[in-house]
């Protein structure tokens, strides 16, 4: 599977770890050494030791280790959101024999490889949409939960939060409310802006579905109206990150929400109030936006971290 020259290279392992897969790949000086990248299912392995066990499958591990999880990161602790798995960086780095090992969000991990993301990792959203500029970006993600992560294109700097547990603004709710009459069920941004949250929505205006796909194929008007008040909920929620974080050098979103809202047929709506503000001379209109359409893009991130480090 990997070529055993450029093993010997290795200076580094890195892990994505998401809700339902892991990708693992070892770095060089380059950086990601492809053809060593692997993506093992979660559900497969009791922890990620286990996962990550396999996947060395008795090789060694180098020196130092970056590991981006989904799920919050405290420090040297971190847990995956929506499976039993936590991390110990000291414990890991003591079961790898490694000299350090880092954990770092997985928008963090996104924000990290933005600056020097390949063009074939990312679809523009929009005519004239252009990667690299100046200022900052913003990755958005939303999939299993919601976050963002802010870029300085010019020093590489990330400024993680915990959007996801935000209240949502009320333009947003305003438009929540226009459909129903109890919105206690959406008490923060993910809550409505996850898979989960999309059909939490549904739910309530009164169609049950087990997917977007299954959303966005019904016959049923409810299904309709569900898609059209997240599509112009989200819309509303875009404008009001550009304001929060002026990301002059693009929007940037990931997960499998962002894939659906971002599709063709919905993406100018999305992408409409953002396109039509003339606030500051017309520079918030002139935000470029893209959708992540690597999965490996996050290891590329964790690579970027490592090599900071070891320089």
């Amino acid at each position: 599977m990997q070529d055993a020259g450029k093993l010997d290279q290795a200076i580094g392992l890195v892990a994505d770890v998401g809700g339902t897969n892991t990708r693992l790949a070892f770095v060089d000086r380059d950086g990601v050494i492809a053809d060593t990248v692997v993506k093992c299912p979660n559900a497969d392995f009791g922890s990620f030791l286990d996962l990550a066990t396999n996947y060395l499958d008795g090789r060694s591990v180098p020196s130092h280790v970056v590991i981006a999880v989904a799920g919050p990161v405290a420090g040297d602790k971190a847990k995956l959101t929506n499976r039993n798995w936590d991390f110990d960086a000291a414990a890991l780095a003591a079961a790898f024999g490694a000299d350090e090992v880092v954990l770092m969000n997985d928008l963090e991990a996104l924000g990290q490889a933005v600056p020097t993301v390949a063009q074939d990792a990312v679809e523009p959203l929009h005519d004239g949409a252009a990667l690299g500029g100046s200022g900052q970006a913003l990755v958005v993600g939303l999939g299993t939960g919601f976050n963002v992560s802010a870029v300085n294109m010019e020093s590489g700097t990330v400024f993680t939060s915990e959007q996801g547990h935000a209240s949502l603004p009320s333009s947003v709710m305003s438009i929540l409310r226009e459909h129903m009459p109890d919105t206690s069920r959406f008490d923060s941004v993910e809550n409505l802006f996850s898979g989960v949250g999309l059909l939490r929505l549904a739910h309530v205006i009164g169609v049950d579905v087990d997917s977007a796909e299954e959303l966005a194929k019904s016959d049923d008007p409810r299904a309709l109206e569900a898609l059209d008040a997240c599509t112009e909920a989200f819309s509303l929620m875009v404008r009001e990150l550009a304001y929060s974080y002026f990301p002059r050098a693009g929007f940037y979103f990931n997960g499998s929400l962002a894939k659906f809202l971002m599709e063709p047929e919905r993406r100018e709506r999305v992408l409409a109030p953002l396109r039509a503000d003339d606030s500051f001379d017309g520079q918030f209109a002139r935000i470029p936006a893209f959708l992540f359409v690597s999965d490996t893009v996050a290891l590329g991130g964790c690579a970027a971290r490592l090599l900071a480090r070891v320089s």
